[in-house]
């Protein structure tokens, strides 16, 4: 008569199964959910760097739109502005400042202007352009390279 080992009873081969399959459908889960978390903090910093102010008055020209995510003519602005940006030999920092918020609000108050505009700064925080309404890229290139040209 043989004896079965304690491990190698069908219930406990069955139980191994079950806990590799739940730990490999648990490591699945994980790298799915690894990437979109991964994109959601990125996108939070490059948000709150894109928001910083503190940089208009410390050497370099800046560039803030005064936007609404949900403002079709913003979105629109915006990808002008970025293409410019991407256009430019030595574009001005970017900066974008939520109207919806309270610190994007009083910065467009400050200022007695509304969303669909950017404002052009220099080195000194001076403002030294206020463009309203859908731009061109060229247009936008523009005046970003004479912002900059203009600090040289």
């Amino acid at each position: 008569m043989k004896k079965k080992m304690a491990n190698s009873s069908p219930r406990s081969h069955s139980t191994k199964r079950k806990l590799t399959a739940l730990v490999r459908k648990a490591l699945i889960t994980l790298a799915f959910l690894a990437i979109p978390i991964a994109w959601l903090i990125a996108n939070e910093h490059t948000v709150k760097s894109e928001s910083d102010l503190s940089i208009i008055g410390s050497g370099v020209p800046v560039a803030v739109q005064i936007h609404d995510h949900s403002c079709p003519l913003c979105q629109r602005l915006k990808a002008n502005a970025e293409e410019a940006i991407a256009k430019s030999e030595a574009p001005p920092e970017w900066r974008i400042v939520d109207i919806n918020t309270t610190k994007g609000a009083n910065f467009a108050n400050q200022y007695s202007v509304g969303h669909v505009t950017i404002l052009l700064f220099d080195s000194e925080g001076n403002r030294q352009e206020i463009i309203q309404g859908v731009t061109s890229v060229q247009a936008l290139t523009s005046s970003f390279e004479q912002l900059t040209s203009s600090q040289r």
